[in-house]
């Protein structure tokens, strides 16, 4: 009896080790699995509204150009809901009433300009959706999906879109359906970024050309010849007068043990094409006059591996979603002095995940703890508190997001970012009054995203 007993022990220890070693650590149960689509909604999020009903059950989301719309390619989203009114205002002088639905950052604003920020509060609309091929691979995800056994990437099954984790186990998890969230397949177009000053001066701190390619959500991709590249960038800046002709490349892969982020840069003054190690982490983004990290793009982008990572769980906040007027009002009505205009911006209430990340022992960042809001009908971090190496709340990070209705897909379309040792803020944004407005549906080829055509383009 002895004997099988340890028989049957070691064959336990034997199964546990090889799970241990394939990195199978959060794989959820196929019972747990089939509540997609049920008690939780085809991307993870909680299917019904909340107790008081100031959050609605989701019915779907808008899943194409709503009744009454008149829209092409190329157009900015006319706003479905401009006929809704603020439910209530809060304020400097009410927000105690409110705190346990603010983040940091907008307790902080709320203090630091008590006559001119406050929060409109609008009535709450689920619209998030996705393609439902996007909603049939999550689902297969949820039981297939895992993380490398150092938890820095995603293993590679063969397999490719949906939500990978969309019942998380772990921090990492959860911000890996950040970085893998349903936007489109890529994105082509113009943009601009800014700092804006206190006596309503706006410096161009950069613009010019973009194309991106989200590999991981190709629904027809050749995930056999796949080379693990799931984000492609290429930028050429035109703005600020300086750096016009330059370009950045980079390329962010799913798993990071194996490889991390490459990029490129062309330098005009140079005529060469040379790798750029330091575009990443906490290198300081030009693109801000240094107001921002290079992965705070996004609220966050790039790698894991200098952050502990840890769910602390679910709350309630006010957050800004179905913000289309951002994109519709002239850019100066929307970049007003000292922070972005209460009346453009609309706030609602909405369910998020609250991922911490805390500098490990032994990195370098100059963030030492940062709070990521991930919305849970998308997984995207809509917004994020960033403390410095000491403790102190340093700077925050704001997102707001529509429904891109064409795809249908719930995303950023700015970002605005706040550092409370500087008088002004940052804004990266498709503004109204671009050439070309940044479109969400485009393919772009692999052949862009490569140093050789760094070097032909920017020798031209």
């Amino acid at each position: 009896m002895l004997k099988h007993g340890r028989l049957r022990i070691f064959a336990l220890l034997t199964i546990l080790s090889l799970f241990m070693v394939s990195g199978v650590f959060a794989k959820v149960t196929s019972e747990e699995a089939a509540q997609l689509g049920k008690s939780l909604t085809p991307l993870g999020g909680e299917m019904a509204g909340n107790a008081d009903g100031t959050i609605p059950a989701w019915d779907g989301g808008i899943t194409g150009i709503p009744e009454g719309i008149t829209f092409k390619p190329g157009d900015f989203h006319p706003d479905p809901f401009t006929a809704d009114k603020v439910l209530y205002k809060v304020t400097a002088q009410n927000m105690d009433q409110y705190k346990d639905k603010l983040t940091k950052l907008n307790k902080e604003l709320l203090k630091k300009f008590p006559e001119t920020y406050y929060l409109n509060i609008y009535q709450t609309r689920r619209t998030a959706a996705a393609p439902e091929w996007v909603y049939k691979r999550t689902k297969r995800n949820a039981t297939v999906m895992e993380m490398t056994e150092d938890k820095l990437g995603v293993v590679n099954h063969g397999l490719t879109g949906g939500i990978p984790f969309p019942i998380p186990k772990s921090g990492e998890e959860a911000i890996y359906n950040h970085l893998l969230r349903w936007r489109g397949i890529g994105r082509s177009g113009d943009y601009k970024r800014a700092n804006i000053f206190p006596n309503g001066t706006l410096s161009r701190s950069g613009g010019g050309k973009v194309s991106e390619k989200y590999t991981w959500n190709i629904e027809d991709l050749d995930s056999a010849n796949w080379n693990g590249v799931y984000y492609n960038i290429l930028v050429e800046y035109e703005l600020p007068a300086r750096r016009k002709g330059e370009f950045i490349l980079l390329r962010d892969y799913i798993n990071a043990s194996e490889q991390s982020r490459m990029a490129w840069q062309y330098l005009p003054g140079q005529r060469r094409v040379r790798r750029a190690p330091t575009v990443g982490n906490d290198t300081p983004h030009p693109g801000s006059s240094g107001l921002e990290t290079y992965d705070d793009t996004f609220t966050f982008l790039g790698q894991i591996d200098r952050f502990d990572w840890k769910i602390v769980g679910k709350k309630e906040i006010f957050i800004p979603y179905n913000c289309y007027q951002n994109d519709l009002v002239p850019e100066m009505d929307l970049l007003t002095p000292n922070h972005p205009s209460p009346e453009v911006l609309r706030y609602e209430l909405h369910r998020v995940w609250v991922v911490e990340s805390t500098l490990k022992e032994g990195k370098r960042h100059v963030y030492g703890r940062r709070t990521f809001y991930l919305d849970e009908d998308t997984w995207v971090a809509v917004a994020s508190d960033i403390y410095d190496i000491r403790g102190n709340f340093y700077r925050g990070h704001i997102a707001p997001m529509k429904n891109k209705y064409n795809l249908p897909a719930c995303s950023q379309i700015s970002e605005f970012s706040f550092d409370f040792t500087r008088s002004d803020y940052a804004v990266n944004a498709n503004v109204n009054g671009l050439e070309r407005n940044v479109r969400n549906d485009i393919f772009v080829e692999d052949s862009v995203f490569t140093p050789q055509n760094l070097r032909r383009i920017g020798r031209r």
